[in-house]
């Protein structure tokens, strides 16, 4: 995942977790001090990298989930200081038993866009027990279409993504139209797919 801020430096992230940059005034590449927020019960930030992210509707924030158990929202100002202002505003998936193994497919988050509202929509996975895809036994995993108000960092769930087939909840990429549907693009062991939420929930009031 890239982006870019103001003065045109690229920025992604290693795979220690560390955001870096290139800045084309200085021909070259730099790496941050900083790791990107993960879960510290069990994790170093190693593979925290940035999966999604989307511009704040000012262009002064950038909103970013991790590809990582656990992924964390945060919020980057990356005209800020030294090395721009990242706040951690926290884990997106539910907390679970931390004995049981899961995976990136199981315990995910993507799909950032700002809608007419101004608020911030993604879509994060849910499930109870051990998910085990091969068998084809959910055990009720879904993914769970989510508004963040960016000025109060409140959190609403919306709507519950469903497919005929199996769960929607590994989506990758979001993006709204002009009259306020959401669309997210859904990523599974069969070709890729299309979740649509139509409605009132992403259009201005």
């Amino acid at each position: 995942m890239l982006f870019c801020d103001g003065k045109h430096r690229v920025w992604t992230s290693d795979d220690y977790g560390h955001l870096v940059r290139y800045d084309p005034a200085k021909g070259r590449v730099e790496r941050s001090p900083y790791v990107l927020p993960h879960n510290l019960k069990y994790q170093t930030g190693w593979h925290s990298v940035l999966y999604d992210a989307v511009a704040s509707p000012d262009g002064r924030h950038v909103y970013a989930v991790t590809w990582n158990g656990s992924p964390h929202m945060m919020r980057i100002t990356p005209e800020e200081g030294e090395w721009g202002h990242l706040e951690d505003l926290g884990s997106v998936t539910p907390g679970n038993d931390l004995t049981i193994p899961e995976d990136f497919f199981t315990d995910h988050c993507g799909g950032l866009t700002f809608a007419g509202d101004g608020c911030l929509y993604y879509v994060a996975s849910r499930w109870q027990g051990i998910y085990d895809p091969w068998p084809g036994d959910t055990k009720g995993l879904e993914g769970v279409v989510w508004r963040m108000d960016p000025r109060t960092l409140e959190r609403e769930e919306v709507a519950v993504l469903c497919k005929p087939n199996g769960p929607a909840q590994y989506i990758s990429r979001g993006a709204v139209d002009a009259t306020g549907d959401l669309f997210f693009g859904n990523v599974g062991y069969k070709p890729g797919s299309g979740a649509v939420v139509q409605g009132d929930h992403a259009r201005r009031a």
